[in-house]
Parts: structure tokens; C-alpha cells; sequence
């Protein structure tokens, strides 16, 4: 099926379209082996060069692996999960819930004033303090999400000393506050990485990724923080469990 080269999407980029789609579907089954570089330009009516830079985005995503003298192969990777059904938590918790160790790196933290839409998702006024908190979770020394939280600071007093490459955020809210976790509104949207999220994922501009925009309320109803985080697509499932009424 050759590509559309009249499309405004590159021609590399369709490629690896093509070829994650065929992993995704389980036409090509992890550990086994793709079609020849041959095969696959003449399958797609695209150059080396051009098969080759689609290849390569999808090795960087960590789909594929290519071995000198081999040729290319679906890697088998450990899929995550992370639950959104009646129990609220956060991705450290999901993790440490499956027995996956993880790492985590603090990329900066500081307080800066709220602007209008801030004060609308935290329930503040214009250039209330805000602590806004930027973070890479690593699991078997690979980026998986990339996460930015952006929390009421009046109310956790001291947030700026804690050390968040350590510590996890719910844990912290809930003992800095005094108050409960007690429910959170979530969306989730795919989207293309962008150079900042690709770059922090080690993954290529154009590569999906899986957006979480959540925000977190303490029992009280009061707004805990509005946070977004970016997960690698191809290690990560979402699910929940929903009650047939």
C-alpha cells in the first residue's frame, strides 16, 4: 500500500504510521522479525533513506530493535497499567502496586504567581502562589511520563524544601494539608509528543504519546492540584472497571 505523497504528514513520519499500526494490531507479533528493508520500500513505494527515518522513530519509542547482520524486530515489552475505576491513584502508587521499581527526577520546582486560568482550576486569586513542580519517572532506566503538577501553595505550607526526586506528590499534599486525597476530574487525549514532551521522553517530535490532564480535589472539595502528564504510548494501558446499573 504505498503512502500518500501528496499528504501534508512526511513521507518517514507515514512510515512509521504504517508499521506502528502493525504492531499495535499484533500483525506483527513482539520478538518477531519485520519485513526486509527491501520489502517494506517496495510494500510502501518509499525510499531507503525515507524507510530508514521512519524505522528509526519507532526505535527511539522503543517498538522496534535492529540487530547488525539480523535485521529489525518488535520488541517485547512489558506493557504498564494504571487503573481509573472506583480507587483514586497517583502513577507512583500504580507502580509501586505492580511491583515495578521506578525512578524519579525532580527538573525544577519553584512558586510562581497564578494567572487567571490557574486561579480558575486552583480556586484562587490572580498571583496567589502557585508551586509549580516539573518531573521525568523512569522505569528500567527509560523515560515513561513526563509530568508538570501545578498545586495551591497556601495550603502546604513548605512544599518548596520537599525533595520530589524522593518523596511522591499525594503523599506529600496529604501531609503537608492535614487533609485527605478525596476524588479527582480526569481526561485523557493522544496526542503527538511536540520537541519539549519528545525530548524529556526520549522519543521523536512526531511520536503519539498519552495526555492525562487531571485535577485533584482534597475530601473537602477544595482544589489540591491541576496537573498534565505525558506517557509513553507504547508502554502504557489505561482501564477501568465500570458497573453495569
Amino acid at each position: 500500500m504505498p503512502l500518500e505523497k501528496n499528504s501534508s504528514t512526511p513521507l518517514h513520519v507515514q512510515v512509521a504510521d504504517f508499521i506502528r499500526e502493525k504492531i499495535y494490531m499484533r500483525e506483527w507479533e513482539p520478538n518477531s522479525k519485520i519485513p526486509t528493508e527491501f520489502e517494506l520500500c517496495d510494500m510502501l513505494g518509499v525510499s531507503r533513506g525515507c524507510l530508514k527515518n521512519g524505522i528509526k522513530i519507532l526505535v527511539d519509542e522503543g517498538l522496534l530493535v535492529q540487530y547488525r547482520g539480523r535485521g529489525t524486530f518488535v520488541t517485547d515489552r512489558k506493557m504498564i497499567s494504571h487503573p481509573t475505576g472506583n480507587t483514586l491513584l497517583s502513577f507512583a502508587e500504580s507502580l509501586k502496586s505492580q511491583g515495578i521499581s521506578f525512578q524519579t527526577k525532580e527538573i525544577s520546582g519553584g512558586i510562581i504567581p497564578a494567572d487567571a486560568f490557574l486561579a480558575g482550576k486552583l480556586y484562587i486569586k490572580e498571583g496567589d502562589p502557585v508551586f509549580f513542580l516539573r518531573r521525568i519517572r523512569y522505569v528500567e532506566g527509560k523515560p515513561i511520563m513526563y509530568i508538570e503538577n501545578r498545586i495551591r501553595a497556601n495550603a502546604v505550607s513548605g512544599i518548596e524544601k520537599v525533595d520530589f526526586s524522593q518523596e511522591t506528590l499525594f503523599q506529600t499534599l496529604e501531609k503537608l494539608s492535614g487533609k485527605k486525597i478525596g476524588f479527582s476530574n480526569a481526561r485523557y487525549s493522544a496526542e503527538v509528543a511536540g520537541e519539549t514532551k519528545g525530548k524529556a521522553l526520549g522519543v521523536s517530535a512526531d511520536s503519539p504519546v498519552l495526555h492525562l490532564e487531571q485535577h485533584i480535589f482534597y475530601a473537602d472539595d477544595t482544589p489540591a492540584e491541576w496537573g498534565n502528564v505525558w506517557l509513553q504510548a507504547y508502554r502504557y494501558v489505561v482501564g477501568t472497571i465500570l458497573p453495569r446499573t
